[in-house]
Parts: structure tokens; sequence; C-alpha cells
């Protein structure tokens, strides 16, 4: 038994072609437990609707007293699942037809089975199912550290997991607006985990919807404490350079996010940040971040030219 596991908010305008993918699964032994979020539009009613003659779909509303959000919703669908593999999705996503056959016969005795994403906007076209696969996944002998890097991309919605191999990690953190995906798997892949690939597009995911993550890469603030914990997290679990390198990377583009937008406190915490966890961790890097603190001093007081001084907050 697979449990498809779906948070869900104010999606009656899309939710229709999530349900049509999973109904129309080639592998039938699954459930699908919905939790909502406390949508404020017909969502509710409508898939009530959608999943009444099919007895494998489950809605539940989120309890009144529990934290909104849909870390939440995952948490408390897992306390109503029955399956032996857990399987996340989104709520405005795409199954192709073979998606839980192909992963439910390539997991076999391991933990978790990834497969490839293939992104589109817009209303969902069938014939999207028959594109050419995306670059291929590739393998990875330390899939924690390649995780944590960014080396080996995984989605929350990406893996079927063995479900007695993720649940002694939960809960997923709730405390998070955005990255609680990356901070759940990083601590289930620090304890090593067997895997397989699929390097075939099997989940087709919309891009363009409102999402937390949209929101904090058109307003820096929006999430950025959420980074911070997450990585934090991360950093907790593992002292490795390779790791450092690629948190600093990427705190130094929400850096340069936070001068776009004008956003000095923003930017401040950002490099706070990199004192704090001790990112730079040579003398090469330290050099280079003394570099970037003074341009940005400059840049503070003149507050122009963008483009002349991007390159210059660049490692």
């Amino acid at each position: 038994m697979i449990s498809i596991i779906i948070p869900i908010y104010n999606r009656a305008h899309l939710i229709e072609e999530t349900i049509a993918s999973i109904k129309a699964q080639t592998y039938t032994h699954w459930e699908c437990i919905i939790v909502d979020d406390g949508s404020t539009d017909n969502t509710v009613a409508f898939t009530k609707q959608l999943i009444e003659a099919d007895k494998r779909f489950q809605l539940f509303e989120r309890p009144s007293h529990l934290k909104k959000g849909p870390s939440t919703c995952r948490n408390y669908a897992i306390t109503k699942m029955t399956g032996d593999y857990i399987q996340f999705f989104d709520s405005d996503d795409v199954m192709h037809p073979e998606h839980l056959k192909l992963k439910i016969e390539a997991i076999q005795d391991n933990d978790f089975v990834v497969c490839q994403l293939l992104e589109f906007t817009g209303a969902f076209d069938v014939s999207q199912f028959k594109l050419a696969k995306q670059p291929d996944i590739k393998p990875s002998q330390n899939v924690f550290e390649d995780f944590a890097t960014g080396a080996f991309p995984m989605m929350m919605v990406a893996p079927l997991w063995n479900a007695s191999s993720l649940l002694p990690y939960l809960p997923i953190r709730e405390d998070l607006h955005i990255l609680e995906d990356h901070e759940f798997y990083a601590r289930a892949l620090l304890d090593k985990k067997s895997y397989a690939l699929l390097n075939k597009p099997l989940i087709f995911y919309r891009v363009g919807a409102n999402s937390s993550t949209n929101s904090f890469y058109a307003n820096v603030d929006y999430g950025l404490d959420s980074y911070f914990k997450a990585k934090r997290s991360v950093l907790a679990l593992s002292n490795s350079e390779n790791i450092k390198l690629a948190i600093l990377k990427m705190t130094l583009g929400f850096f340069r996010q936070a001068l776009a937008e004008r956003n000095f406190k923003a930017a401040k915490r950002c490099l706070e940040f990199i004192k704090t966890e001790q990112l730079a961790y040579n003398l090469k890097l330290k050099l280079k971040l003394a570099r970037i603190r003074f341009f940005y001093t400059i840049f503070k007081l003149v507050k122009k030219g963008d483009t002349k001084f991007k390159p210059l907050f660049k490692l």
C-alpha cells in the first residue's frame, strides 16, 4: 500500500488535474490522504465532489488547534495513513500514469526511490508525458553531502519512501516557511540510505502558482528566518567544507537579492549569518568576504550602480 500525502489550500482551480492524475495510476493499491489547511474558497466542497466515488481518497481538515501550514498538514496526514510506503505530493502537480507502478517496482529493498521531475505552466497537456527525459540524475557515493550541497537535488515530492525508513525522522518542522523538505530530508539522509533512481520524468510540477518558495524569491524578507534555521540545522549535522561553501554561495545570492531590493537590513543579516556560522572557513574565503563587505559599505552610501557592483559581491 502506498500512502499519498497531499496538503491543500485554496486549490479549487487546480486540484481537479491532480486528482485525475492519481485516479489514472496503473498501480491501484494506494490511498490518498488530503488535508485542507483552512481554505477560504470552495476547495473543500469541490474536492469532496471529485473524490466521493473513490473510497481510496480521504479528506480531512486541519484541526484548528494545530499550527497552520503544509508541514502541519503532512504531519497530521501521516497519523491517518495505513500504507507501507509514503509518497508526498502537491495539490497542483500531476503524476505520470505509471508513476507509482514504476516506483514500486524499483524500490525493492531500498529505503527510497527517486524520479525526475519536469516543470510546466498553465493547464497540463497530456502530450507532456511523451516529452524527452531530463538529464540523468547521477548516482551519489555520499547522498547526504550531495543533497546538502545541491548536487543531488531532491524536492519533497520526488522520492517514494519506505515508511519504516522515514518515520523515525518525523515530524517535519512546522516552524519553517521554506526549506522544510530540505531540513527534513537532510536529517533522514545523514544516516546512510539505500536508493534507486528512475531517470524518467514521472512527476510534472506546476511553476508560477503561489507558493512559499516563490514568495521568498520575490521578497527576500519572506522566509529568511526559515532559511537560516534550515541551514543551521544542516550545518549542525555536518561540518563539511563542501556544505559550508555551498551554503555560503547561496547566502550571498540572497545577500545580492536584498541589495537589489535596497533591503539593507536583510543584507546585513545575511552577512551576520555567514560570520556566525563561520562559512568563510579559510583565509582565501575570508579575504574575498572582506572585499565584499568593503564594497557593500560603499554601495550603501551611493545606493545605485547595481550592474557595476553585482560582480563585486560574488566569490
